[in-house]
């Protein structure tokens, strides 16, 4: 039996401004069910990283494949295949809005068939109770990351990312996300999770990546 083709693989990644190095020198191999997680402090590209994964920003050096896809070639497919569940400053809940809002939301523009239900079998299979007259501004931060996680999850994705797991939520929290971003993963997409501290993630991600020099 061949071995599975690569849900991502970087080498020697980077993003550059006129500013300088968004982050720079990733090198990573990630197999569909894997979880990524990705650690380091403020500043340090987390976002950026993710962002470029997802075929919505243009690395500067190295390479990148998505899917099998390459990068930013192929960009348009690689967003086709990649879900957003959150970018920190880029795609983010809408606290006003209800947990049905955003499901009805995620119905429209997922842009797949999908099942009536999907939302309620991706919060089974991350194990999240999320209730529909809830507004997101009334969540708890690590209920509003595992509705993001399910929304996501929604598109059947091969590829998923969410930044900044860690949001609002402590020790005990972040193991719990980590544990919900490990049932999604053996659904069988590859997930990248951004945190500022690695250690909540330990058994849980199969392939770490550190930035900043943490």
């Amino acid at each position: 039996m061949e071995p599975a083709e690569a849900a991502v693989e970087a080498e020697n990644l980077g993003v550059r401004t006129h500013r300088g190095w968004i982050y720079s020198d990733v090198t990573l191999l990630a197999c569909p069910g894997d979880v990524v997680a990705v650690a380091g402090p403020g500043g340090s590209g987390r976002t950026s990283l993710l962002l470029t994964v997802a075929g919505r920003m243009r690395p500067s050096a190295g390479s990148l494949r998505v899917c099998g896809l390459p990068l930013p070639r192929s960009a348009a497919k690689v967003r086709a295949k990649a879900a957003v569940a959150r970018l920190t400053g880029a795609a983010e809940l809408e606290p006003e809005l209800r947990v049905r809002d955003h499901v009805r939301e995620r119905r429209l523009t997922s842009g797949g068939p999908g099942s009536s239900d999907a939302f309620g079998q991706a919060c089974e299979a991350i194990r999240a109770d999320l209730p529909a007259k809830e507004l997101v501004g009334d969540l708890h931060p690590a209920d509003a990351t595992r509705l993001a996680l399910a929304l996501a999850l929604m598109e059947r994705p091969e590829v998923l990312v969410l930044d900044d797991l860690d949001d609002g939520a402590d020790g005990a929290d972040q193991q719990e996300l980590w544990k919900a971003v490990r049932r999604a993963a053996d659904t069988g997409v590859t997930v990248l999770a951004t945190t500022t501290e690695p250690s909540p993630a330990e058994g849980l991600a199969d392939v770490h990546v550190s930035l900043g020099g943490n």
